[in-house]
């Protein structure tokens, strides 16, 4: 994701937190925002990290570095991502030849990372292009296919991309792209990717504020959960509303995937809501007037506890198929990387492990009940016939 992308998510992030700030209040002038040891790649992604008796769901964080240019600089990213714990990295597929991208995934591969690809262009719902056409923003995967078609550049890519061996799944559209009205097309496009890929991920961005809008697409939703803050939410105790809120939240985003037979992704904080003014003033912490760093000082990025609790509080409300973090480029500047690796590395909590045990037995009975209903009926259809007066009763 480009620098741009990043602020226009924030944004977008940041302007759909005002509606929450306003039922959710603390004391301490907080208000919660809710949204947006490698394992071997297998044909479908990565295989699930176990910690005692209980998996914990592969981890992966957005990149934006530019494959087109900066091919040496993206292998490192990947290989410091590897040895933090991540198992996936989201990167954009748009502009790099070909021949890179196949490099670039096959780097991946031979250190045990997955890669999802961002794709990310309204033009294939139906908005607008983010260049010119299809073929103009894919010309890699357009030249080598000899199509200028919507319908046949997508297909032809996604049929490409599926073919690299470290393929996780698409990024396919990011809520700052999309609009209610669009669900449509977005449905089309969803169906497009899972016709010539049935195999891997797609999955939609979305905010806390979107509601279970875009589900209607089958992609598996990606689910925003970016508390921003003025001061830490760290000790839980004293920010309860915050916590009451990402546990609402976690539980509905939960609960509308399961209603629309889709699993459950979030997406957690990695990112300072006050690295400029327009994010510090959509939250009212910053006015014009203040530079840059002047309203930075207002807004924190999370720290590894806060991280921590953000990770366990999704383990025990949800269970999800993926956790993603938003975003590798602040994430990895100093200190960060090594508490953000802590979070990675740190056990199934224990109050997760009973709500997982809990939701096990609960999946148990109701197969027992499927079970015992079945054996009911088929004994009752397929049972002897009764006898009428020593004769077999006739159907």
């Amino acid at each position: 994701m480009s620098q741009n992308r990043s602020r226009l998510v924030r944004i977008a992030v940041a302007l759909s937190a005002a509606a929450l700030t306003l039922s959710v209040q603390t004391g301490s002038g907080i208000a919660a925002k809710v949204h947006h040891h490698a394992n071997r790649p297998t044909h479908t992604g990565v295989r699930r990290r176990a910690h005692s008796n209980n998996p914990l769901p592969p981890e992966g964080i957005f990149d934006s570095c530019q494959l087109s240019t900066s091919l040496s600089t993206c292998e490192q990213d990947l290989l410091q991502m590897h040895q933090a714990g991540f198992q996936v990295a989201v990167t954009s597929a748009q502009w790099a030849s070909l021949d890179t991208l196949s490099t670039y995934a096959s780097y991946a591969q031979s250190i045990g990372m997955s890669v999802m690809w961002e794709l990310n262009d309204p033009g294939f719902w139906g908005g607008a292009w983010i260049g010119s056409s299809a073929a103009g923003d894919w010309p890699g995967f357009s030249s080598a296919c000899g199509c200028t078609d919507t319908a046949q550049v997508l297909g032809y890519m996604i049929h490409w991309l599926s073919a690299l061996p470290s393929t996780y799944g698409y990024y396919a559209a990011d809520d700052w792209t999309l609009t209610r009205s669009q669900v449509g097309g977005l449905t089309q496009y969803v169906n497009e990717i899972k016709a010539a890929d049935p195999t891997h991920l797609v999955m939609v961005g979305s905010t806390q504020g979107d509601g279970t809008t875009y589900y209607a697409s089958g992609a598996t939703m990606g689910n925003e959960i970016y508390p921003e803050t003025t001061q830490s939410l760290m000790p839980y105790g004293r920010n309860l509303a915050t916590w009451d809120a990402v546990q609402q939240s976690i539980t509905q985003d939960q609960r509308a995937a399961t209603t629309a037979g889709t699993s459950s992704a979030f997406i957690l904080q990695a990112f300072t809501f006050g690295d400029n003014i327009w994010d510090g003033e959509a939250v009212g912490v910053c006015t014009p007037q203040m530079t840059a760093a002047q309203c930075a000082s207002r807004l924190q990025y999370p720290s590894a506890s806060v991280q921590l609790r953000l990770r366990n509080e999704v383990l025990q409300y949800a269970h999800p198929s993926l956790i993603l973090w938003y975003t590798f480029s602040e994430a990895s500047q100093g200190s960060r990387w090594s508490a953000l690796s802590s979070v990675l590395s740190a056990p199934y909590p224990a109050a997760a492990s009973a709500a997982r045990a809990k939701r096990v037995r609960k999946a148990k009975a109701r197969n027992r009940r499927r079970v015992h209903r079945r054996s009911s009926v088929r004994v009752h259809r397929r049972g002897p016939a009764p006898k009428v007066h020593g004769l077999s009763a006739q159907a």
